[in-house]
């Protein structure tokens, strides 16, 4: 017998005897003299348990409410989005990507109308944003990204200038546009920006501001790897640059008011590697794989961000990656995927449609400045893929690594070639390391080279002519440095031309007519 002071019930316990007893028939009531049968004790076990379960199910309803309502109703002004660029959504040009970067929200949406249109399509987003972190190993800490988000805009009209804005609600984005092509140029020509090794430095930040003056910032621009120099894997902070990955965030800051609206087509040069065969504690691209959102999938690739392709009005455009395998320098041999990629990728353009094949790389192929000479990379990259290219008549190859410009005439397995392929390097967009001022003698395939900073337009006409110009940065207002037309060979051959060449093209001096 208890003779202690009986406890007062809890009031959960409270509620369950009332509702217990409030609840059971009175023929089932248990009489205080009476022992309670097997039945009766199934019965109010059974209504314990239905009790139980419906109030787990409302906390967590209440629960999962209130998070839904924190990130989608109540995100703070410092949760509005930063780091806005855009990217094709699909190789066709009918989809574009929308991402951007929050500190704590993980949720998202796009708010998009054709520009003059009171009429908003919503599109949420269909996946959590990701995070990651990044363990240094010349320095202690580690730094933990905010969340990258990605949106895919859908069936988008061709010829449309669209104003979009992201984020949630209390914390959504300013207004930006880009325009739609699909299968039709936007006015002719058809421009590519070109650019590579950009970096964050005063020289990066004019070559952008030159880029969106040229009056073609709503087209694709291109940019051929070595993006932030974040370099955490490669140097210690201080030396001999500051290498940290909040230089991601501040590159995402810089590359916005260009990327907000002209669809940034990415590759990865060796600065985004970020690894350190030494150490195994960082996965190789992390920031790259999880900053950018190339149409990838869409193209038939398997490797994330790491190589890809894209439609434009008149041109194929495919880019790869020069650090694959596990030392980043290959194999680049038909057993790996980027090569069985590539040859299905190059078998299905059908040139009767697209006239141009142009393919972006980081390390070039051809280089007759003593920086970044016959590396590894670059010689057995081109030692297995250049016949590839050159069976399926590639027209133009870009690249970058080397911080110079340099064009060269149509060159094969290290010849000068009529109806080869011609290569441009521009690694010249401004990155901290400074121009590379040191030249071999100038070799036969070398038709034009310069150590400036600077980036290029590509313009497309139609099938047969494109204008390619390269712009120096060294003055106040972009000049033009080198300057020619790229016409096809097999267009010069029925209009006179001597030569039996129909693949590749010839390059003319002048100039363009806009």
């Amino acid at each position: 017998e208890y003779m202690g002071e009986r406890p007062s019930p809890t009031p959960f316990a409270m509620l369950l005897e009332r509702l217990d007893h409030h609840n059971t028939p009175k023929a089932l009531l248990i009489a205080p003299s009476r022992k309670p049968t097997s039945f009766q004790k199934l019965l109010q076990n059974r209504r314990r348990v239905i009790l139980v379960a419906s109030l787990v199910a409302i906390i967590s309803v209440v629960t999962a409410a209130t998070l839904w309502h924190y990130n989608q109703r109540k995100a703070p002004q410092s949760e509005v989005p930063t780091q806005i660029h855009i990217a094709l959504g699909n190789p066709e040009g009918t989809a574009m990507v929308i991402s951007w970067v929050t500190p704590n929200v993980r949720t998202g949406k796009v708010l998009l109308r054709v520009l003059g249109s009171n009429f908003t399509t919503i599109f949420n987003q269909t996946e959590d944003a990701r995070q990651y972190s990044y363990e240094y190993y010349y320095q202690s800490g580690t730094y933990v990204s905010g969340f990258t988000h990605h949106v895919k805009l859908t069936n988008l009209m061709p010829l449309t200038t669209y104003q979009y804005s992201c984020g949630v609600d209390g914390a959504m984005s300013g207004n930006f546009t880009f325009k739609t092509w699909g299968s039709h140029p936007l006015s002719n020509p058809f421009t590519f920006i070109l650019m590579g090794d950009l970096g964050q430095t005063a020289d990066s930040k004019t070559t952008r501001d030159h880029a969106i003056a040229s009056g073609f910032g709503y087209y694709p621009t291109i940019l051929v790897g070595d993006l932030s120099y974040a370099d955490s894997a490669m140097n210690p902070k201080e030396w001999p640059f500051p290498c940290d990955q909040a230089r991601w965030d501040s590159w995402g800051e810089l590359i916005q008011p260009l990327a907000a609206s002209s669809p940034l087509m990415v590759l990865p040069g060796n600065h985004e590697t970020e690894y350190n065969p030494e150490v195994a504690s960082q996965v190789p691209f992390i920031a790259y794989q999880t900053r950018f959102r190339m149409p990838s999938v869409e193209s038939g690739a398997t490797e994330g961000n790491l190589y890809y392709s894209f439609d434009t009005p008149f041109a194929h455009v495919i880019m790869l990656n020069s650090y694959d395998g596990p030392t980043f320098s290959g194999p680049y041999n038909s057993s790996t995927l980027q090569y069985q990629w590539l040859a299905r990728d190059l078998a299905k353009v059908d040139r009767n449609r697209t006239a141009w094949v142009i393919v972006a790389m980081h390390s070039p192929w051809y280089n007759s400045n003593t920086a970044h000479h016959d590396e590894d990379q670059e010689v057995y990259m081109r030692r297995a893929m250049e016949p590839l290219l050159h069976q399926y008549g590639v027209d133009l190859v870009f690249a970058g690594h080397v911080h110079a410009y340099e064009r060269m005439f149509p060159v094969y397995d290290n010849q000068t070639l009529p109806g080869a392929a011609t290569y441009i390097n521009i690694g010249d967009g401004g990155n901290r390391e400074g121009p590379a001022n040191d030249y071999y003698p100038q070799p036969s395939w070398s038709a034009f080279r310069e150590s400036q900073f600077g980036f290029g337009l590509l313009k497309l006409y139609n099938g047969t002519h494109a204008h390619w110009t390269w712009h120096r940065n060294k003055d106040k207002v972009t000049t033009v440095g080198d300057e020619v037309w790229l016409v096809k060979n097999w267009w010069l051959q029925g209009n006179g031309a001597k030569e039996n060449i129909v693949t590749g093209v010839t390059a003319f001096s002048g100039k363009s007519e806009q």
